[in-house]
């Protein structure tokens, strides 16, 4: 009677396999890039420019503003008081004299007075005036026009082959005892009788 029974179980896998390849894409095309930059003109122009400044001759005319009359007034009122000043000195030094009394002095100032007249022409200044002629600026800037060649050539690639095992099942032995139990002692089995 066999009471072992052996089995082995073999091992299973799966292999996949991928070819290597050549890759090749053709080319010899021509490739071209135009860059271009519009021509461009440019005109700066400065019409002429004239100046008028009248100020001179208004103020010839008695046509001032009211800085200048008030500055014109304390120049007149300081030369006014400078020649005050000096005609009495003058007085002064002619009453020192002997036999000059303040009559005399009084009676030269009424009957010989200083006149001055001329005749003036109104205005006497005219007005300053200044100018700046026309002004054309031209300015010319050339377009452009540039290429950029590119030529593809033939590329070829070489892909390597792929090698893939999966195992799917690993080898093993069972190993199975198709007998009874053997009990030492023969009592300790449970179905045990004794014989008569």
């Amino acid at each position: 009677m066999q009471l072992l029974r052996i089995t082995s179980i073999p091992i299973q896998y799966q292999i996949q396999i991928e070819r290597a390849r050549l890759e090749m894409s053709s080319g010899d095309q021509v490739y071209g890039k135009m860059n271009r930059k519009p021509a461009e003109l440019q005109l700066k122009s400065r019409n002429i420019q004239m100046r008028m400044d009248s100020t001179e001759m208004r103020a010839d005319l008695d046509i001032k503003s009211v800085g200048r009359r008030i500055y014109e007034a304390a120049q007149q009122r300081k030369q006014a008081g400078q020649e005050l000043t000096a005609q009495y000195a003058t007085d002064a030094n002619k009453m020192a004299q002997k036999g000059v009394d303040i009559t005399q002095i009084v009676a030269d100032k009424l009957f010989n007075p200083e006149m001055n007249s001329r005749l003036v022409f109104l205005p006497s200044v005219g007005p300053a005036i200044s100018w700046q002629p026309n002004n054309l600026q031209i300015q010319y800037n050339p377009g452009e026009l540039d290429f950029d060649w590119e030529m593809v050539r033939n590329t070829m690639d070489y892909v390597p082959g792929k090698f893939r095992m999966n195992i799917l099942q690993y080898p093993k032995v069972q190993i199975e005892y198709l007998g009874e139990p053997t009990y030492v002692p023969p009592s300790a089995a449970p179905n045990y009788q004794e014989e008569a």
